[in-house]
């Protein structure tokens, strides 16, 4: 390995190794790639001058093959890149692919210094692939890997390098003239070591670079697709056929959609509870895209005329629709949380909300589009004097195709039998990470406006010709999903949720899409048997309509241990708990340690504040994580991003001393900044009422009825 300054870099040597890589080609129609490993990456200073913020770059490092190579400005690398053309010949035809680690922050610096011929960006300043005209095609690693640099340090596996941590102090002011100790000049160089190393593992894993997909979702999307040509091409493209949307169907089913139920029992926020246990689901999403049935058709209208034979429709098919009610409240009996989001319904025809931290306990009038598996644990929670459904289609159901299955059985297995074991660290997380994203495909949306950059170096959008882009989506000769699939994912997954939040009851304290914080385990314990046979049961009969043997969803661990799909574990109990919301919780645990889950606050940096406030008294702990909680800027390790598009230059004095001027055509302005917990007024004026039982005395006090 050797690291070479802009004044010494040694042209012969990358010579040398472009001229001895490959060049592959994946097709007639696509451009070929120069198979070898590169990687980029930049140090910036971000200050304030004249009170106006301020950033520019003052080193950057490259990687290519086991070289490494470092310059000091813009025009530098401009320079580079255009010897690298030279080298290899580059052109739109033949491409050299640069990764760089969040493609994003960089390219705000670059990309005024370049002329593009093709910028693909998932959103306005998100590219995750930019073409130069050069025939150089910079790519974002941390799209593809899904993991921050020092978790793809870790998962290497033919190479041995971590992620360097504290040898470089951003609160110190550096320009192109700063120098730099031996340790400073190895942690610049540590970056692009592991990029190129990371890079390595892919192409030997796929094959050459040209098979490496853009995103980890794209691993999952080529897995499935083999998968599913496997059983024959024409036999699979008769299932997607049939599988179409028009626009209406399409916007219907976008309504319809919701995440996953995070939330807490509101009589138990701001609480401090002790011997609070947890249970989890092992691989909620992918459980319920083995056990459960999905629409299997195109959508079919159907006219509501009564309840009875809407209910009726609603056992036997999958049913999407809207619904308005009237005087909609939550049962007295079920008022330990609320299943209703405000942010799913129509702004305009709603009416006097009673919010719950973001759910509905109450509303004069609540209007949304929802799946009849929704609708099942809506009846349960709510009452309301009238409702109106309306916009009524189904689908007919059975099982997602064997091919699918086999996917996921696939990766849950490797994602078992792999964790632990010496040497498959890297196939474990790969299999863990495409597990995660099978879900993710089946849903990704299939109309999106079209990010541009434009030739005056700006970003806009073009809106999506909708009925374009569905037609599209139906005649996409490679398709193997169906969007209405992932719909019915998620509302499944709330459901079998509910099923425990629902017999918890009181003893419920807060949920989190795929597991429940509870008081009293021992008393649940049955519900918990008997949710985990009737699930065991209802995998075993899925995989025996797709002909797999009994035992591929109960795959053993590295020490021998079942690891069965679907089941709830039990997690352990905790000391204490204590929660403030969604995605707002602690607790100590069985060895007396805290753990930390506060959303906008890393678990490191949470943990450390509060222990320090605490004088590491955890009683004092639990009393400081409060509503007015909050923590300066220097100890969150949170920045705060303010994007810079117009030109700036100005004088800068480093730490060391040296003064020179310092340009940015564009950049990105990082500077600390606090963290406050979001505990707003109405949520807790809601506690406040919940507390003295205003709105269970006086059902309809707020309502105006």
């Amino acid at each position: 390995m050797q690291f070479d300054s802009f004044t010494k870099i040694n042209y012969d040597l990358i010579k040398e190794k472009l001229n001895n890589a490959k060049v592959v080609r994946l097709s007639k129609k696509q451009p070929s790639y120069i198979d070898i490993s590169a990687s980029f990456d930049t140090e910036t200073t971000s200050i304030y001058m004249n009170d106006e913020r301020f950033a520019f770059m003052y080193v950057w490092q490259f990687g290519i093959d086991g070289y490494y190579c470092y310059g000091r400005t813009w025009g530098q690398f401009i320079v580079f890149c255009n010897r690298l053309k030279q080298l290899a010949d580059l052109s739109d035809d033949k491409r050299l692919i640069i990764y760089i680690h969040n493609l994003s922050f960089e390219f705000q610096f670059f990309r005024k210094y370049f002329k593009w011929s093709d910028v693909f960006a998932t959103d306005k300043r998100e590219p995750i692939k930019a073409l130069t005209t050069l025939g150089i095609e910079f790519r974002d690693s941390l799209i593809l890997s899904g993991y921050k640099l020092e978790n793809v340090a870790k998962n290497l596996t033919s190479h041995k390098v971590k992620k360097l941590v504290g040898d470089l102090d951003y609160s110190k002011t550096r320009n192109k003239l700063t120098t730099f100790t031996k340790e400073e000049l190895g942690y610049m160089l540590n970056d692009v070591v592991i990029l190129v190393d990371y890079i390595d593992e892919q192409r030997e894993q796929y094959g050459n670079i040209a098979k490496i997909p853009l995103t980890n979702t794209g691993r999952v999307r080529q897995l499935a697709r083999k998968n599913c040509y496997s059983h024959g091409y024409l036999k699979y493209r008769e299932i997607m056929d049939i599988l179409t949307l028009d626009d209406k169907t399409y916007t219907e089913l976008k309504e319809a959609f919701a995440g996953g139920f995070t939330h807490a029992n509101p009589d138990k926020v701001g609480k401090t509870f002790n011997d609070v246990s947890s249970i989890d689901f092992t691989s909620s999403y992918p459980t319920v895209m083995i056990s459960e049935k999905y629409p299997m058709s195109k959508a079919f209208d159907w006219d509501y005329t009564n309840m009875n034979d809407f209910l009726d429709l609603c056992k036997k098919r999958l049913v999407i629709f809207q619904v308005e009610f009237t005087n909609l409240i939550a049962k007295e009996n079920y008022s330990f949380d609320n299943y209703l989001s405000k942010s799913r319904g129509f702004k305009d025809q709603c009416e006097l909300i009673v919010e719950n931290n973001g759910r509905v306990f109450s509303a004069r009038k609540f209007t949304q589009v929802m799946t009849n598996i929704d609708f099942e644990i809506v009846r349960k929670m709510y009452d309301w004097d009238n409702i109106k459904i309306s916009r009524v289609k189904y689908f007919y159901k059975h099982y997602l195709p064997t091919p699918i299955i086999e996917t996921i059985v696939e990766l849950y297995k490797k994602k078992t039998t792999l964790k632990g074991v010496a040497g498959k660290n890297s196939e474990y997380m790969h299999a863990k990470g495409m597990l995660n994203s099978v879900y993710g495909m089946s849903v990704t949306d299939i109309v999106r406006d079209q990010t541009i950059y434009t030739a005056s170096d700006e970003w806009g959008q073009e809106p999506a010709d909708v009925k374009e882009q569905i037609k599209s989506y139906n005649e996409k000769h490679n398709r193997v999903l169906f969007y209405a699939w992932g719909v019915f994912v998620t509302a499944y997954a709330r459901r079998n949720l509910f099923t425990g939040i629902l017999s918890v009851k009181d003893d419920y304290i807060y949920s989190d899409t795929d597991s429940i914080k509870m008081l009293n385990y021992n008393k649940h314990k049955d519900y918990v048997e008997n949710y985990n046979k009737e699930i065991r049961a209802k995998l075993s009969e899925a995989l025996f309509y797709h002909n797999l043997p009994k035992d591929s969803l109960e795959p053993k661990t590295v020490k021998g241990v079942k690891k069965p799909l679907g089941v709830w574990d039990f997690e352990g109990t905790y000391k204490k708990f204590k929660t403030l919301g969604a995605k707002k919780y602690i607790y100590e645990d069985e060895n007396g340690e805290l753990e930390t889950t506060i959303a906008g606050l890393s678990k490191k940096n949470g943990k450390a504040y509060l222990l320090k406030i605490s004088n590491n008294d955890m009683n004092k702990v639990f009393e400081n994580f409060n509503p007015s909680f909050s923590v300066p800027k220097e100890y969150t390790g949170k920045l705060l991003s303010t994007y810079i598009d117009d030109e700036k230059s100005f004088l800068v004095k480093d730490y060391q001393g040296h003064v020179t001027r310092e340009t940015a055509l564009s950049s990105t302005h990082l500077e600390p900044t606090s963290f406050t917990i979001n505990f707003s007024e109405t949520f807790a004026n809601f506690l406040q009422s919940i507390g003295n039982g205003t709105f269970i005395k006086d059902r309809y006090k707020d309502l105006g009825a």
